[in-house]
């Protein structure tokens, strides 16, 4: 199943705006994140090896999820060049589990199209299970020119 995306990012940003994606993570998507990032821990992949994990059975890629930041942003920000990005893992995520992408704007640096974000995921239950920011340079067109702030 795709990314869904519940709410995209306004075009013209704001502190303070909020977009949202979800995504049912199945067994397809953790072989096929296996294949491109070529990891192949046992964690992900073998039931009995993961069965004697604190996790008790196979755990979803982290990145795998957090590849739902990259869905909102190529959806909302066509064009946008990331600076950088920083996770935590928090809770394990498992396959079936329905992950909730939430990204918002905590900063505008007009001058330098550098756009800053909090990012987090949770689970089905409501449980954080990533926390996360990111900078991005946006393409102008969604910056505020800066006759409009009066600057």
């Amino acid at each position: 199943m795709a990314v869904q995306i519940a709410r995209r990012l306004p075009a013209v940003l704001s502190v303070g705006d909020v977009a949202l994606a979800s995504r049912i993570l199945r067994a397809e998507d953790v072989r096929a994140f296996g294949e491109l990032a070529s990891d192949f821990n046992p964690l992900h992949f073998d039931a009995e090896f993961a069965a004697r994990s604190r996790f008790g059975r196979p755990v979803v890629h982290g990145m795998l999820y957090a590849t739902i930041f990259n869905a909102i942003i190529a959806v909302s920000l066509p064009g946008a060049v990331h600076v950088s990005q920083a996770f935590e893992f928090r809770l394990p995520v498992f396959v079936g589990d329905e992950i909730t992408a939430r990204l918002e704007v905590r900063s505008v640096v007009q001058a330098h199209r550098l756009v800053s974000f909090a990012e987090s995921c949770v689970n089905q239950r409501g449980e954080e299970v990533l926390t996360g920011s990111a900078s991005l340079m946006a393409p102008r067109r969604f910056l505020r020119p800066l006759k409009e702030r009066g600057v």
